[in-house]
């Protein structure tokens, strides 16, 4: 399958019903969701797919929660309408779904946020067992792996030069370390000295914020 044009690298030593896809912001993690949502549909309508060769799997239903909007009709928040779409996609998912999400838990607090992105994969990848593809910006959400073998870590690379970073709109197998968000911003044009302070911040909180996280136990 491909990416942007690009080739995939299809070796892992294992087939998981987790990906946990990571990478830096606007360098097509929502795209690639968006595709292999697409993808999917095309191929069990019978349609030729954007691929040399692709193997799918057929699905019962395809769950997507993408995106982030408030509901103003129903008083709903940004977070809220997110939690709701996650409910309605645990509670009605089987093993024979597709399940894409994308940067789960964002609208909170951090630790609130991660806590529940955390538990969001673990349920999927212990009861539900889906088919699922998360993208998210919780690089501790790498640890899965670790921890379950039907986890796999994958990541939207790119080229780091000393003064800016290149998309090169690949997935490759391996987690990133690094969503690259203070270079979004001054892609976005946010003023030298915002940057540089940004930059200053950073470093004081990489300093005191690493977390480590354990499974929980399984009866």
């Amino acid at each position: 399958s491909t990416f942007l044009g690009r080739e995939e690298n299809q070796d892992t030593n294992s087939s998981p019903d987790l990906i946990i896809l990571t990478g830096p912001n606007a360098s097509g993690k929502s795209c690639y969701l968006r595709q292999v949502g697409l993808i999917q549909l095309m191929a069990q309508i019978g349609s030729f797919v954007p691929a040399t060769s692709a193997t799918l799997g057929i699905c019962d239903r395809v769950f997507t929660r993408v995106g982030a909007v408030d509901d103003l009709a129903t008083g709903q928040s940004t977070f809220m309408v997110e939690m709701n779409e996650t409910a309605n996609i645990l509670n009605h998912a089987t093993s024979r779904s597709l399940v894409l999400l994308d940067e789960i838990g964002r609208g909170t607090a951090t630790f609130d946020g991660l806590s529940i992105a955390w538990a969001v994969g673990e349920y999927i990848a212990t009861e539900l067992l889906a088919r699922t593809i998360f993208a998210t910006h919780y690089h501790e959400l790498n640890e899965l792996s670790s921890l379950l073998n039907n986890v796999a870590n994958y990541q939207v690379t790119v080229k780091e030069m000393p003064d800016q970073i290149i998309f090169l709109h690949q997935v490759q197998p391996g987690g990133a370390d690094k969503s690259y968000g203070i270079e979004a911003g001054r892609l976005a044009g946010l003023p030298a000295k915002v940057i540089t302070r940004a930059k200053q911040v950073m470093a004081q909180i990489e300093q005191h914020s690493k977390i480590a996280i354990g499974l929980k136990s399984l009866d």
